[in-house]
């Protein structure tokens, strides 16, 4: 599988991660084909060695076994637990790792991959968006990789949240914080001029959610997990997108192009749509959608949904003794709930996916801030910039 951007770029994985968006705008799609079917039905493989086997059909060009099996102990250790319901749902907790949300799986696959670039290539900088949960899991992906270090940057109005204090660079960690003096569009551009620039004489990538090194892993992490479920299951599978997640649906679809023997993806409709507002997500299923015209018909059953309703249903699957999910994945079992209802019960599993420990929702009324389940509430800036690639490099330099 390759990487391509709407300029015809034509990219492997290691050197789309290293990259981390195209110039301009967009981002990378995946390309080419590859066979998840072998790994997916490996009678005895654990989830690690489902992870590595995925890594190794996706990308044989750029990994070779070993290092795919070092990636996978390193990104994809254990498998996550999961919480059966009699009626056909089952709950994986994608949020038990160190940040306490789904995002730690593709940010280990992340560094792994840029660490092993970087000791080759030279030290790397890394930059994201820190807003919500990012910051805390990138901070503990990297941890370690002496070659790596991390600018957070964070837009008018984002506190600085979730991050431990000993991965500051202040306290001896890789990590940096900087407010921006904008919104997310300056973020974001300032990410890509970054990226296409460098920094502080360094190589720059951006390692948002839409790095292709991170989209890899969610079809990863999709394969390992459908593996694990589907053995001794004769009934059909479909997998549940958390509500608002367009990245997640897109992995979706393209881990079933790739092999993946899903039935169908459920999927939420709530007060903010389908896709939820990233960019990144919707530009992916567009693709997708144009490659495949009427395969996301077949394959998606939407769900009106509520957050009244969606927040009873969380009660009482937290009060049978599964851990409390976030409001996206709240919306995602009201949705699961409703197909079986429809008429899915006793002939289908729904996989509820948990994404993430329910304290990274944003704040209610007048809450000043979210209150993390990791990290520190509220940390203070290294420093505070105009939205300009000037001013970054100088306060990186200073």
């Amino acid at each position: 599988m390759h990487f391509t951007d709407e300029r015809g770029a034509d990219l492997g994985l290691m050197e789309a991660a290293a990259r981390g968006c195209p110039p301009g705008a967009g981002s990378f799609a995946p390309t080419g084909d590859g066979d998840l079917r072998p790994a997916v039905y490996a009678p005895a493989a654990s989830f690690a060695e489902t992870a590595a086997a995925a890594i190794a059909a996706l990308f044989p060009e750029d990994i070779d076994p070993v290092m795919a099996q070092r990636l996978a102990a390193r990104a994809f250790p254990d498998a996550p637990p999961r919480y059966d319901e009699a009626d056909g749902l089952v709950v994986t907790d994608l949020a038990s790792g160190p940040s306490a949300c789904a995002a730690d799986f593709e940010a280990a696959f992340l560094a792994g991959i840029l660490g092993g670039i970087a000791r080759k290539t030279g030290p790397r900088l890394l930059l994201a968006e820190g807003s919500g949960s990012e910051g805390a899991a990138l901070s503990e992906a990297i941890a370690g990789v002496r070659e790596l270090d991390l600018v957070l940057l964070y837009p008018v109005g984002s506190p600085a949240i979730g991050v431990k204090s000993q991965r500051l660079a202040r306290e001896g960690g890789q990590a940096r914080l900087v407010g921006v003096r904008g919104n997310r569009r300056h973020v974001e551009g300032l990410l890509r001029e970054a990226a296409a620039r460098g920094l502080d004489g360094r190589a720059v990538t951006a390692v948002g959610p839409s790095n292709p090194a991170r989209f890899a892993a969610r079809i990863v992490l999709l394969a390992s997990t459908f593996s694990l479920l589907s053995k001794g299951v004769a009934k059909d599978l479909f997998m549940g997108i958390r509500g608002g997640d367009g990245l997640g649906f897109a992995a979706c679809l393209w881990a079933w192009r790739l092999g993946l023997p899903l039935t169908g993806m459920i999927l939420s409709v709530g007060e903010k749509g389908v896709l939820g507002p990233d960019a990144a997500g919707r530009d992916l299923v567009d693709r997708f959608d144009a490659e495949r015209p009427g395969a996301i018909h077949s394959l998606a059953l939407l769900q009106p949904v509520d957050r009244a309703s969606a927040l009873r249903s969380r009660a009482a699957l937290e009060a049978r003794g599964c851990p409390s999910l976030d409001l996206a994945s709240a919306m995602t079992l009201l949705a699961a709930e409703r197909s079986l209802e429809a008429g899915l019960r006793g002939h289908a599993w729904i996989v509820v996916p948990r994404g993430a420990d329910p304290g990274w929702d944003p704040p209610e009324g007048d809450a000043a801030s979210a209150e993390p389940p990791v990290g520190l509430r509220d940390a203070r800036f290294d420093a505070e910039i105009e939205p300009s690639f000037d001013e970054l490099e100088r306060a990186l330099t200073g």
